[in-house]
């Protein structure tokens, strides 16, 4: 098998760059703006009824959840729809599949892009978060950004499952009510995770989002830290990426390829 060359999957990313460019207004609206209101909503109008929560204020819990959203939401959206459009509607993946380049460089510009993307509105809402008084500490929530980073890709590479599996955009109606929704309400966004039954704390911590803010909020409320703990929750993001991407790469080879 030939191994992946990284000018082929820049090569990969720089086209989705390039279209990114052009539709910059509405890209910002859902992937940056979207995430904001949600922060600005629920930060204010329940900060209002609620001043902390698991030894924080509220708003800045609020920020660490919005922060893993807003990344999962992007790479999700952009690995799942967009990706989904550009091979089953547009082609594009026909056309980059006549060069040299391989499935596995072409999933991986992919995954590349929407990370980039996915961490691009992160920061945005980290920034925001920072001036609403949402983040009382300076250089820890910088250490955020690879396990964000990290994160981004996890989704990314479930997108690409949900796309490898659809055969129309209907589809996707079940890969945001049961995989984006569910990490919006019960992976700890917005509220502690140990507040639900048992049966769905289980179910929460399948999902790599639990993981990601469990590993993010400390650092971003400045609050102890547990380097082992960490790490454990990223190995765990960094192990479903993998079977993510392979199980989405064996697919998309059988549909191409078969």
């Amino acid at each position: 098998m030939k191994m992946p060359e990284l000018p082929y999957i820049h090569a990969v990313y720089d086209r989705q760059y390039r279209v990114f460019r052009k539709l910059l207004g509405s890209a910002l609206v859902s992937n940056v703006a979207n995430p904001i209101l949600f922060l600005f909503a629920f930060g204010f109008g329940m900060g209002s009824f609620i001043d902390t929560m698991a030894g924080m204020s509220y708003m800045t819990f609020v920020v660490a959840g919005m922060v893993g959203y807003s990344a999962a939401f992007a790479a999700s959206f952009e690995t799942s729809i967009g990706a989904f459009t550009r091979y089953f509607l547009q082609k594009n993946w026909d056309a980059i599949l006549s060069t040299p380049v391989t499935l596995a460089e072409l999933m991986m510009g992919e995954v590349l892009w929407a990370s980039v993307k996915a961490l691009f509105s992160a920061i945005c809402v980290l920034i925001v978060g920072w001036m609403w008084g949402g983040v009382p500490v300076i250089f820890e929530p910088l250490i955020t950004l690879p396990i964000v980073f990290l994160g981004s890709i996890c989704f990314a590479c479930a997108g690409l499952v949900a796309t490898a599996y659809a055969k129309g955009y209907e589809f996707f109606a079940y890969f945001f009510t049961f995989w984006v929704t569910p990490m919006f309400v019960f992976c700890g966004v917005f509220f502690e995770i140990s507040r639900f039954p048992d049966a769905v704390q289980y179910i929460a911590w399948f999902f790599p989002m639990t993981h990601l803010i469990a590993a993010i909020r400390p650092l971003i409320a400045g609050t102890a830290i547990d380097p082992a703990l960490i790490a454990l929750h990223t190995a765990y993001i960094v192990i479903f990426s993998a079977a993510a991407f392979a199980i989405a790469h064996r697919k998309l080879r059988q549909r191409l390829y078969d």
